[in-house]
C-alpha cells in the first residue's frame, strides 16, 4: 500500500495528464463538431501546459548533476593553476639555485550548512566530514580566496573558523615584496582583516595583492586573500594595514577544502620532535 501512494505521489502529473487525455477523447467521441473543436483546443492546452511542467522537473531534477559537474571542473582549475605556478617558480629561480618543493594537493568540494557573522570567533559548517578524507587544519578556500580553517570534524560534516575569527590566525604574504605575517581579524566588519608586524622600511601601496605564503601545507601559495586598501604606522614601529577581502562572507556557499598528499607525514614528524 505504501509503495502504491509513493509510485502515485511520484508520478501524479503524468497520471493527471492521462485522465485528462481520457477526459478530452470522450469528449471528442460524443459531441458536436463545435464542441469536438473546443475540445480538442483544450487538449492541445493541457498538453502544452503538462510538457512545460514535465520538462521543468526534468531541469530541476538534472540540477544536482550539473552542479557536481561543474565542482569538478572547478577542482581541475584550481590544480592546473597551483601547477603552472609552481612550473613558473622553478623556472624563475633555475639561476638563483632555491629549491622549490611541488606540493600535490587535492580539492574536496562542500557547500556551506551555518555560516556565522556577528560573534568573535565565527565558524561555518560544511557538508563534508571523516568520510569525504577530511582531517583538521585543512585549508578551505573558495574560487575567491582562502575562507579558513577546519577545526572539528565529524563522520559527514565539519566546522571551519573563518578569517573572521580572533583565535585563529593565518600568513599572508604581500606579492609585490614578497614579505609576511599574521592576519589579523579587528571584529569591525566582514569584508576587512589586518595584517600586522609588517616593517616600517618595506615599502607598502594601496592596492598591493595579499595572498597566503605557503609555509604550511594548510594552504598551497598564492591564494588570493585581498587588496591593501589602507596602512598606517602602529605605535611607530611596523605597519598595520587594512586589507580588503576577496571573499564575500555573507554570499559564500560552494567551497573546497584543500589536502595535502604529504600532510600526515608531517604531522608525524611534528608530533615527534614536539614541534607546534
Amino acid at each position: 500500500m505504501e509503495s502504491l501512494f509513493r509510485f502515485i505521489v511520484k508520478y501524479h502529473l503524468f497520471l493527471m495528464f492521462l485522465v485528462l487525455e481520457g477526459i478530452s477523447v470522450f469528449l471528442i467521441s460524443h459531441s458536436s463538431y463545435f464542441r469536438h473543436s473546443t475540445a480538442l483546443a483544450q487538449v492541445d492546452a493541457v498538453r502544452g501546459s503538462a510538457k512545460k511542467v514535465m520538462l521543468a522537473w526534468k531541469d530541476y531534477m538534472n540540477l544536482k548533476s550539473k552542479n557536481y559537474d561543474l565542482l569538478n571542473q572547478n577542482i581541475s582549475l584550481l590544480d592546473e593553476n597551483i601547477y603552472l605556478r609552481n612550473m613558473l617558480e622553478l623556472e624563475s629561480d633555475k639561476s638563483g639555485g632555491n629549491v622549490h618543493v611541488l606540493q600535490n594537493f587535492r580539492y574536496i568540494p562542500a557547500n556551506i550548512i551555518e555560516n556565522t557573522l556577528n560573534k568573535n570567533d565565527n565558524r561555518l559548517i560544511l557538508n563534508a566530514g571523516r568520510n569525504d578524507g577530511v582531517v583538521r587544519d585543512m585549508g578551505v578556500i573558495s574560487l575567491d580566496g582562502i575562507v579558513g580553517i577546519v577545526d572539528r570534524v565529524s563522520d559527514n560534516f565539519c566546522t571551519v573558523s573563518s578569517l573572521l575569527n580572533t583565535s585563529k590566525n593565518v600568513n599572508g604574504k604581500l606579492v609585490r615584496t614578497g614579505l609576511y605575517g599574521p592576519l589579523v581579524w579587528d571584529m569591525k566588519d566582514v569584508r576587512h582583516i589586518e595584517m600586522i608586524d609588517i616593517p616600517q622600511h618595506i615599502p607598502v601601496q594601496e592596492g598591493d595583492t595579499v595572498v597566503t605564503s605557503g609555509h604550511s601545507l594548510t594552504f598551497p601559495e598564492g591564494i588570493l586573500i585581498g587588496t591593501v586598501e589602507s596602512y598606517r604606522l602602529d605605535k611607530g614601529v611596523s605597519y598595520k594595514i587594512r586589507i580588503k577581502l576577496s571573499n564575500d562572507f555573507q554570499s559564500l556557499y560552494s567551497v573546497y577544502i584543500v589536502s595535502a598528499a604529504n600532510r600526515q607525514e608531517l604531522d608525524s614528524l611534528k608530533k615527534e620532535v614536539g614541534f607546534r
